[in-house]
């Protein structure tokens, strides 16, 4: 579904360049559940920023469903983006001018009819409990409501992974199980594949592969247990 060959990033800053990732290979498949670990700045969220095509490798090669990514085609990116990627992020990074319901009709497939894209996603806020909070103020919503927010609306155009960077980073524990437990509920549910960077231990164990990160590398990959 999704393969890195032999990627590396660098970033130069005047005449310094910094060596981010270095040859990295990842296949990422159906219905996986992986879990990525190491360290601040081993490469973590820069390697996320690839599969998720916000970042161009500097080199080595970048598949999706068997075709290789052609980063000069912006309009075919933006394609592969909205349609087979939903993204999660440490803070929720809604829209505070829109409502919740706002938020995810903006994130919704052009394609998608506007009485049943508005159906659909108000839908997805009934099943995380925000059905009755549709219309409310961004700035009201609890740190646990507005992750779960962004959350659906990552799944607004039924993404085939779902890529989530430190979800559960800035909730307090009550807040961060429930996001966790709706993680693996939406995989079970939609068959989505589901790569999760973090720095937390029990949230990383309960990936099918973990894989470990550090200074650019893999240096460790094992098979953990199924997540139920």
């Amino acid at each position: 579904m999704f393969r890195l060959t032999d990627v590396h990033k660098s970033y130069k800053d005047g005449e310094k360049e910094s060596r981010i990732l270095r040859g990295i290979d990842l296949t990422v498949q159906e219905k996986e559940l992986i879990t990525v670990m190491g360290p601040s700045g081993c490469g973590k969220s820069t390697l996320l920023n690839i599969l998720a095509l916000l970042a161009e490798p500097t080199s080595g090669t970048v598949h999706v469903d068997g075709k290789q990514v052609d980063y000069r085609r912006e309009t075919e990116l933006e394609a592969l983006r909205r349609d087979k990627i939903g993204l999660v992020f440490q803070n929720p990074n809604l829209i505070g001018c829109l409502n919740p319901l706002e938020n995810l009709l903006l994130a919704m497939n052009p394609k998608s009819s506007g009485r049943s894209g508005r159906k659909a996603a108000m839908e997805l806020l009934d099943r995380v409990g925000l059905a009755g909070k549709y219309k409310s103020d961004i700035r009201s919503l609890s740190g646990g409501e507005a992750q779960r927010v962004s959350i659906v609306r990552a799944l607004v155009n039924r993404p085939q992974v779902l890529l989530c960077d430190e979800p559960t980073g800035a909730l307090d524990g009550d807040n961060g199980r429930l996001v966790v437990e709706l993680l693996l509920a939406t995989r079970r549910e939609t068959g989505c594949a589901l790569v999760i960077v973090t720095h937390d231990k029990e949230l990383g164990a309960l990936g099918e592969r973990r894989i470990m990160l550090n200074g650019g590398q893999v240096l460790g990959m094992d098979q953990g247990l199924q997540a139920v």
